[in-house]
Order: C-alpha cells, then structure tokens, then sequence
C-alpha cells in the first residue's frame, strides 16, 4: 500500500488496509483529535438535529455543573488574563468590520423595487456593538408585496394619528 501525507501533522503515514483510499490522518493521538474536531465542525454545521441533541447536552452539562467556569477561572488566572487580551483583539476587529457593515442600516434606498427577490427566510440578529455571542437570532419569513397591492383599510399613519 502505498504512504500518503497527514493532513494534519505533514508526516508520511501508511494507511489502515480496512480505510483503503479515505485516511486523511495518521494514527498519532494529536492528528486523531484533529480529526475528530473536523468532524464534528462539519457534523454541527449541516445535521440541524445534531446541533440541537449537543447544545442540549451543554445546557444539561450546565445544570449539572453550576458555577464550573467561574471557579474554573479563579484557579487559572494566567489563562483567563491571556483570554481576556485575546477577547480584547477579537472584539477589535469585529468592531472594525461592523463599523463598515453598519454604515447602511438605515437607508430607505437600500432595497429599490424590481432590484430582486427578498421573500424567504432570513435570520434577525440584534445589532449591539458589545455583543460577543449572540444567541438571540430569530428566523423571520418576509414575503414581497406587489406594488399594484391595493389595500382597502387604512394605512399606518391613519392607524397612529
């Protein structure tokens, strides 16, 4: 059998028989967990039920486990200094990238009429320039209105007078 390259070390490796031509990674511990979380960031990113069975699992690992991270913290200070600047850095740089993503919220002329299709689904995430994790997203369904629409009660500054 011929010897193939780590995916994740770069080191020549020879292939398990019983894989034939899909072992990407050599049987060292530290390539395996690579594989491993491979895995599962694309496992979580397309099985909906997956994603919902692990974040389950995380909210009864909470309950199960309360106050873990914050004692956590008390006895690593070292890390949780060196997270800290790091989350500093991050924060930084998405503030960077959302001064220009924020720049047109607020324009009437954004969407004009006949520029494309805008029914579907759509993700609504609050924008709050703090916010580190947003679990707040809500799905919304927007459907196009034709301009020929002629509705027959009143309009909303009618409804606000």
């Amino acid at each position: 059998m011929e010897r193939r390259i780590c995916a994740y070390c770069g080191r020549s490796f020879l292939p398990s028989p019983r894989q034939k031509d899909r072992q990407e990674y050599c049987s060292q511990k530290e390539c395996q967990r690579a594989r491993k979380r491979r895995w599962t960031r694309q496992k979580l990113a397309r099985d909906e039920a997956y994603r919902e069975n692990q974040a389950e699992a995380a909210r009864c690992w909470r309950r199960r486990n309360p106050g873990y991270w914050r004692e956590y913290r008390n006895r690593n200070p070292d890390y949780t200094a060196k997270n800290r600047e790091s989350q500093k850095s991050r924060n930084q740089r998405r503030r960077a990238a959302d001064r220009v993503d924020i720049a047109g919220i607020a324009n009437m002329d954004a969407i004009g009429a006949g520029t494309g299709p805008f029914s579907g689904l759509y993700r609504l995430v609050p924008v709050q320039r703090e916010m580190i994790a947003n679990m707040d997203a809500i799905i919304v369904e927007i459907r196009s209105v034709p301009g020929t629409y002629g509705g027959t009660g009143p309009d909303c500054k009618q409804l606000t007078r």
